[in-house]
């Protein structure tokens, strides 16, 4: 984009105003590239100009305010948390101009590093993940899944097959999770965990703001063995169509096939699921495990 402003040529007044309306388009959900478009401004500004306005408020954006330097905190506080969670939730990593089609702990870390110029380590976003409610369990690590006898079963007599033909085949594994979280974001105590748990049973009914969000969105999950998560949200309860837009987003950028493993439920398993699959064979096979 040609015709940037300068802004080491504006005075006082004038880049205190720009600033001011750099903070009302994001603050109305405008990506950096909007704004740069709108306002002429490069995207690192406006992620520049953002910062100091949750780092110090609008006192901050006054020319002369210090603002925090890149690389002088490596910690989020709850205002950046809380905002980062939100767009987490409502946008996938491609609609962030990211080359991924699901979110997972590194291409968080990605996307805060780029976006907000905050550098995490994985042990760190791991952290915040689970303080955000963000984290899934494959059923073959949870323990209420473990008390199932007909799970129990099915890890002994069914399981062990399909590790053997991943194996031989070269194929990823993978395990379907769903999780109800709350979609506003709870400061957390001096022990690192929310306040208010941030998962919700799943069979709750999803109660609905004053704006008519839901309180509550759906966490959708392709997660391996070893905890390793792919994922992304969904408004209302999980559907055939949810479920497929799930794995065709876990195939998109796969570099082997994926052996997906969920639980026998209709939504997962219906009419639609299978014809989408029908075609996939070479890519993405699903076997499901008793409740």
């Amino acid at each position: 984009m040609a015709g940037y402003v300068d802004l080491r040529k504006l005075n006082n007044e004038e880049l205190f105003k720009l600033r001011k309306s750099i903070v009302r388009l994001k603050g109305k959900g405008l990506s950096g590239k909007e704004i740069e478009r709108l306002l002429s401004v490069r995207q690192n500004r406006v992620s520049e100009v953002w910062r100091r306005y949750l780092n110090g408020g609008v006192e901050a954006l006054k020319p002369g305010m210090a603002g925090r330097k890149a690389g002088e905190k490596s910690i989020l506080n709850e205002a950046l948390a809380r905002e980062i969670r939100l767009r987490m939730i409502d946008k996938r990593p491609d609609d962030l101009g990211m080359p991924y089609s699901l979110w997972t702990c590194r291409i968080a870390c990605d996307y805060i590093r780029r976006e907000y110029d905050v550098k995490l380590t994985g042990r760190s976003m791991t952290n915040y993940l689970k303080r955000w409610g963000f984290i899934s369990k494959a059923p073959l690590m949870d323990e209420g899944s473990l008390e199932s006898e007909a799970f129990k079963v099915f890890i002994k007599e069914e399981f062990p097959a399909i590790v053997r033909r991943a194996g031989a085949e070269n194929v990823g594994i993978y395990w379907f999770c769903e999780t109800v979280i709350e979609r506003e974001y709870r400061k957390s105590d001096k022990t690192g965990a929310q306040s208010s748990k941030g998962r919700v049973h799943i069979s709750k009914l999803r109660a609905r703001s004053s704006k008519g969000r839901a309180r509550n969105v759906n966490m959708a999950a392709a997660v391996t063995a070893r905890g390793t998560a792919r994922f992304t949200f969904f408004e209302g309860r999980m559907s055939q169509e949810k479920f497929v837009t799930l794995m065709s987003r876990l195939i998109r950028y796969a570099d082997r096939k994926v052996f997906f493993i969920a639980a026998d439920k209709k939504a997962l398993r219906g009419e639609s699921v299978r014809a989408w699959l029908k075609s996939r064979k070479d890519v993405i096979e699903v076997f499901y495990h008793p409740e």
